[in-house]
């Protein structure tokens, strides 16, 4: 049940809304969501069933707070959205308006199936309407609530209370699999505090662009500073609309995971139920759809609606301990290969049992007791098919923070973080020797990024420091990465040999063109430092660099003209820089 405004539990929160951004019809492309459209036709998921919650900051409207989205958008027809906070009749936000629309509307969002929403301010969520936050232990948990997904698209602060806000957001997911989305705020090194991005269970999000706020919020001996935000970013001009897009994909991977029940089949347990009485299955669970997520995550992108990724992990300033990217998490949302990592289905370890000789190249795990009774299980094994070519690998360990919660009544915010580590083994060598591991000691993710050579027997093991039981989620993924430099065939097109040579500038964009697909290419040659992007600019550097010594730039013997063949010629001769797994392929 929600809870209406109480004066008595109200807090001083203050709430910086975002401005509502411009959403391009073509961003389903980035995203991957118009392939697996063409893939999965009518049968693509989209949020049917699944109730949601958006919680927003005010901005005034004749001199009053506005918080609640306009029900009479053509975005919202057949929606109920539910007055959660009690929002005065006709006062309405064009911000919630443009948040709604990217979250759950019939025109922009990929989860219009979504037709109940409860709709928050931010004050009340963190107060008597949800959380019932109070400084210091005690008071009552917080509420419990239908919704599967909630979004957050403004960043604020809870002056006295930031620890404990966080505790019982982190609570809630872990207990409720009750799945929170958070926007951090706008600007690289913006002084905005978006405090609930913080909380190590939610989805904190940000931009493709890298105009985010980077890191946590130091508060405390648990929530400290240094931890990587944001989690994903997706290819928008502002947080509102990145944190939403994220929340709606959520929606639709968690009706995926619902409605396809063998996509759950762990042994000891396939589902849970929540305290609002919601069957959740493995393959929705909070866990699994953030390893889901960042498992899928792209690390190179070719965007038509937003800039590019910029050098993903290539400075050692931006390698963070947990295998991500400090400006970008895991990389841009791709709601696609997300959903094929859930579609694989649940594959168990070899300790768990699974006799298979390896793991399927996409799949999920959720494991309900890691530790087993007395330390019986303190290993997960998970060996990864064998293939002729090179493939790329990602994946994700997901676990949640521990809340104690203490009873219904009395809340005990006190936190446990557990410690996994994820590795990635050599089976073909003697003493399977470790290739790369990903091992923080203040996250709840850890990711690997690399690629598994050719006719290699590679395996992710999941290993605990310390003595727990505790559940985690593990997603991951394999694709085909032909010249193993870091992006799968299809994105690095200069270099990708299913997509043909490189041709001239057809598409007149000053870039090389691959005759396949005609995209402008992310490769190597990129020496004025322009994304990977590979044009005009590259050519002149070249000559300017190159051209006393090899005849002007004219590598080809063309006459001494300089022109894209003495390009490709420059990067055959130089060849490309390291790739994820730190080794010059």
């Amino acid at each position: 049940m929600y809870r209406r405004p109480s004066t008595s539990r109200r807090l001083p929160i203050a709430v910086l809304a975002l401005l509502p951004g411009i959403v391009a019809a073509d961003y389903r492309s980035d995203i991957g969501y118009t392939k697996l459209q063409q893939e999965l036709g009518t049968a693509i998921p989209d949020g049917t069933g699944i109730r949601v919650t958006q919680v927003e900051g005010s901005e005034k409207v004749n001199g009053q707070d506005a918080w609640f989205p306009d029900p009479a958008n053509a975005e919202f027809v057949g929606k109920t959205i539910s007055n959660a906070s009690g929002a005065p009749a006709g006062l309405y936000s064009s911000h919630a308006t443009s948040v709604g629309g990217s979250f759950y509307g019939d025109l922009r969002s990929i989860a219009p199936g979504v037709t109940n929403i409860a709709a928050f301010s931010a004050n009340d969520w963190m107060g008597g309407g949800a959380l019932l936050t109070v400084v210091g232990s005690g008071g009552s948990r917080p509420l419990s609530s239908t919704s599967r997904v909630a979004n957050h698209s403004y960043v604020g602060s809870a002056p006295g209370a930031e620890t404990y806000v966080l505790r019982r957001i982190d609570w809630l997911v872990e207990t409720d699999e009750y799945i929170q989305v958070v926007g951090l705020g706008n600007g690289a090194g913006t002084a905005y505090v978006a405090l609930q991005g913080s909380a190590y269970n939610v989805i904190a999000a940000g931009r493709t662009d890298g105009q985010t706020q980077v890191g946590s919020v130091a508060l405390d001996e648990t929530y400290t500073v240094g931890r990587t935000r944001p989690d994903l970013v997706d290819p928008s001009g502002v947080t509102s609309t990145a944190s939403p897009r994220i929340a709606s994909a959520v929606a639709m991977l968690v009706q995926a995971g619902h409605d396809n029940t063998a996509w759950s089949s762990d042994s000891v347990t396939t589902s849970m139920t929540n305290r609002a009485g919601v069957l959740v299955r493995n393959a929705e669970r909070s866990e699994v759809i953030k390893a889901a997520l960042m498992a899928g995550a792209d690390r190179v992108t070719h965007d038509t609606t937003s800039a590019d990724l910029l050098n993903y992990r290539r400075s050692a300033t931006d390698q963070t301990a947990n295998g991500l990217d400090r400006r970008y998490g895991a990389g841009q949302l791709n709601a696609r290969n997300s959903y094929w990592i859930l579609a694989a289905g649940e594959q168990g370890s070899t300790e768990d049992g699974n006799a298979a000789a390896n793991v399927a190249s996409r799949g999920f795990d959720y494991d309900p007791y890691f530790g087993g009774s007395s330390g019986s299980n303190t290993t997960a094994t998970y060996p990864l098919p064998v293939d002729t070519v090179p493939r790329l690998l990602t994946a994700a360990l997901v676990w949640n923070l521990d809340i104690n919660g203490g009873t219904a009544s009395s809340f005990n915010p006190a936190a446990t973080l557990r410690d996994l580590n994820l590795e990635v083994l050599d089976l073909s060598e003697a003493g399977n020797p470790v290739v790369m591991s990903s091992q923080s000691t203040i996250e709840n993710t850890e990711n690997i990024w690399m690629v598994v050579p050719a006719g290699a027997q590679y395996a992710l093991r999941v290993t605990r420091v310390g003595s727990f039981r505790w559940d985690y989620g593990l997603a991951w993924q394999l694709l085909t990465d032909t010249d193993t430099d870091g992006a799968h065939d299809g994105q690095d097109n200069c270099r990708d040999a299913a997509n043909g040579p490189l041709v001239p500038d057809a598409g007149g964009n000053s870039q090389l063109d691959s005759d396949a697909d005609g995209y402008g290419n992310m490769c190597d040659g990129d020496l004025d430092n322009s994304g990977g992007i590979v044009n005009f600019a590259d050519l002149a550097a070249f000559k300017a660099m190159f051209g006393a010594a090899n005849a002007n730039g004219d590598l080809n013997g063309s006459g001494g003209i300089v022109n894209f063949a003495d390009l490709a010629a420059f990067k055959s001769m130089f060849g490309k820089p390291p790739g994820p797994s730190g080794i010059k392929p």
